[in-house]
This record gives structure tokens, sequence and C-alpha cells, in this order.
């Protein structure tokens, strides 16, 4: 099963995966721009200002009573970031028309609501809504603040971040509290309009078909923006680091966060890439996973231990829990299960094991609507339309030769560690970790 593509307006395209298999549909918009410091809170923040209300439901209570009589239907902001592209708009799942009562059009009016929270936002004096900005503004400064306090989250990020210090890939999505705090009502206005105009914008309809409904309604949304040329959405890759850096950082925790990144020289879209799947599934992608077997459960030295890719940027993350005396040790026995990868020590069991995990985890993207939504949008990033089911015939002729030739090709560049500096209890260790 492969979308439907359909251009709408220069650069923006409409995405429709059509199927009867859910009660309900699903629909985003990705407004997509480069990863840059200076915008990445200005996008960050403007769904979220955007969702408070429009020139018709001028407030949140008002929005969400509107939403409500479409059967409690949601439209929800997100920001993310793909290699060194900037993600962000909105996502929502409205029930199926045709489990609704007679007449009813959730679709439809669901859709009329997202185009004035797009296009016909709350405005005070030709501005967005200083109040509502002012608020936003100090809700995402609090959850950029509350990234420290997941411990595993925040080392993987920190090791990110140190690794591409001076890659655009080591901005966060959300921006900083410094960006957050110089934003105004008229600079966010001003960027807004620019985001119409020049953004990249990728439409995802996964649901029923509905004729030209679903067509008509996103071009009657876009019929009245004047689009501009913008920016060239890229990831600059580094294949391989010439060297490796390390990083300790203290706080006042239990355990240690030891996070190892390379660089893998394996690109989503690149033919070789599969490989680097399967490598990467191998070493540590699962709980049969060399890393799991021997370093968490044979020699007890770490808490977790698992492989991150990031399949955009050609980098991968070797996150474990540890004790702070293992350090050198666990980091030792990691390197030396990827060196077992590299000489090709892959048992049968270990590459059965997994090519089973990635194929039952490509068969169940079919039961979310969302998930069918994420791997054709990751694969349009990079001008590719492979469905799980082409992927999954690549996957299952990998060889264990051909896995070992991708661990052969990572590089170390960083090493973070986290370093905790109170003697805890288990129990304490335990919370930690969570």
């Amino acid at each position: 099963m492969h979308p439907i593509k359909i251009k709408l307006a220069d650069r923006v395209n409409l995405n429709i995966i059509e199927t009867d298999k859910f009660k309900t549909n699903f629909i985003s918009i990705d407004f997509l721009t480069p990863l840059k410091k200076e915008t990445a809170a200005y996008n960050a923040l403007l769904p979220q200002v955007l969702r408070r209300g429009t020139a018709k439901l001028n407030s949140m209570p008002k929005l969400n009573a509107e939403l409500d009589n479409l059967y409690a239907s949601q439209i929800s902001p997100f920001v993310s970031k793909y290699g060194e592209i900037q993600s962000f708009g909105f996502y929502s799942y409205p029930l199926d028309n045709s489990y609704a009562l007679e007449d009813a059009d959730i679709l439809g009016g669901l859709l009329d609501i997202l185009k004035d929270v797009i296009f016909d936002p709350y405005t005070e004096d030709g501005l967005l809504c200083s109040s509502y900005v002012e608020s936003e503004k100090r809700s995402l400064s609090d959850r950029i603040k509350a990234q420290i306090n997941n411990k595993n989250t925040y080392a993987v990020t920190r090791c990110r971040e140190i690794m591409c210090e001076n890659e655009a890939y080591g901005i966060c999505e959300a921006g900083t509290v410094d960006d957050v705090e110089r934003i105004t009502p008229e600079l966010l206005t001003e960027h807004y309009k620019n985001v119409l105009r020049t953004a990249d914008v990728e439409i995802y309809y996964v649901g029923r078909n509905y004729g030209d409904l679903v067509i008509n309604k996103f071009k009657e949304m876009f019929v009245c923006v004047e689009r501009t040329e913008g920016e060239a959405l890229e990831t600059k890759i580094i294949r391989r680091a010439e060297k490796s850096k390390e990083f300790t950082e203290e706080q006042p925790v239990s355990q240690g966060k030891l996070c190892l990144g390379f660089r893998t020289d394996s690109i989503i879209g690149e033919d070789d890439f599969r490989k680097f799947v399967v490598m990467r599934e191998i070493l540590g992608g699962s709980t049969s996973s060399k890393l799991f077997m021997n370093v968490r459960e044979k020699l007890s030295l770490c808490y977790y231990c698992s492989a991150i890719p990031e399949s955009y940027k050609g980098i991968m993350i070797i996150t474990s829990g540890i004790d702070v005396a293992n350090k050198e040790i666990a980091e030792k026995e990691i390197l030396k299960q990827i060196e077992d990868c590299k000489n090709g020590i892959i048992t049968d069991d270990e590459l059965d094991a997994a090519k089973k995990a990635l194929v039952n985890a490509y068969r169940e993207l079919g039961d979310d609507a969302g998930a069918m939504k994420r791997w054709y949008f990751t694969r349009n990033l990079v001008n590719i339309s492979e469905s799980p089911e082409d992927w999954t015939k690549a996957i299952l002729k990998t060889t264990a030769e051909e896995a070992a030739e991708a661990a052969g090709r990572l590089t170390l560049d960083t090493v973070y560690f986290l370093k905790g500096t109170l003697a805890g209890s288990p129990e304490e260790v335990e919370e930690d970790e969570e």
C-alpha cells in the first residue's frame, strides 16, 4: 500500500493512504523547515499558540467545545526533528463518519476547524494574542527545563549535543529557554506569516475514501496563501569520526548514565541501509541482542543497554544505566560487543531473532494509522516510497556477513558519562532508571 500524492500548491503535498481498517481517520499537517537555532523555539511555540483559539472560537474552552461536538475530536500540536529538518504542526484522530449518527460530518467539521486554527487564528490588533503567547512561552520553557528530570533521556540528548556541537543536529527542536524568552507577539506573528509562505508542507490523511472531500478541503486551506521559495531541506552527514572525545558531567543521582555516540556511515535511503538496520538490531535492538544478553544479563554490568539510531544523520548512540564504579569495564565490554559484530561473530540464532523482531515490528505498523503515516513520511523525506512489505523482503535477505560489514563502518565519536554522586540503595537506583 503506497500513498497517493497530490500537489496542492508549490511545495505543499497531500498524501492519501486509503484504508477502511480503522474506526478513526488520521490527519496530520507537517510544516518543514531547516533546523536552526534562531527559529527552533519559534517553530516549537507556534502550534501551541495557534491551538489556543481562532477568530471564530477565540478561546480554548470554545474551541474544545466545538471539537467535543465532533465526537470528542482533538487537534494536537507537535514538534520534532528528522536529521537537520524541523517538523511542526498538528495531528488528529477523528472518528470516521460511518460510526457517527446519520448526517454527522465529523471529518468535514474537523477539517474546517483545523483550517481556522492554522489560517485564521485569534489575533489582537493584527498580532497573535499576547496573553496566549506569554502563557505558551511559560509552558514551553517549563518543558525544556523539565528535560533534565528524565536522566535516561537527558543523557542521550547531551551526548547528541556534544557529538554534534557544531552541527545543526545538535540544536534542540524545542529551542532553549533563553530563545523562548526573547519571543514577542510581534516577532512570532511575523514568523507565522513567513512559515505559511515558505515552509514545505506534507499533509497525510489515513482513512476511508471520501472521494474529493479531503482533497478539496485541503486545497481550500492553501488557495489564498501566496507561496514563495523557501530554504532547501537537507542534512549534512559526517561519515566517520576521526577521533573520539569524552565528556563527564556530575549530578546528585545514584545511577550513572553512559552513552557512546558513533558515526555509522549508513543513512536511510541508501542501498546499504538495510545492513545497518539488521546490525543495530543484533547489537542492541531488543532483549535478544548482544548488549542485553552479554553486558546486562551475563556480566550484570548495567541496568539497561540499547542502541538508538538516528537514520537521517547517520549516528547511533548506545545508552546504558550503570553503577558509577563500573564505567570503565562497561565501556570496554560494549566496545567488545561491537568488535564481535565487526569480526562476524554473529550466531544464526542472533541473526534470526533480529530479523523476527524487525519483521514483527513492520507488521504491526498496519495496526496504527499514525504509525503508517510515520513510515511513509520518514521515507518521503529522502524521496523513497518503499512499503513495509518491500522493506521486510530486504531485511530477510540480509546476511550475517552484511551485518558485520555495517558494524565495520562504525566509528566512535563521543563518550558521555553522567556520573551519579549519590551512593544510593537498589530501590533508589531503580527509581533513577525510570
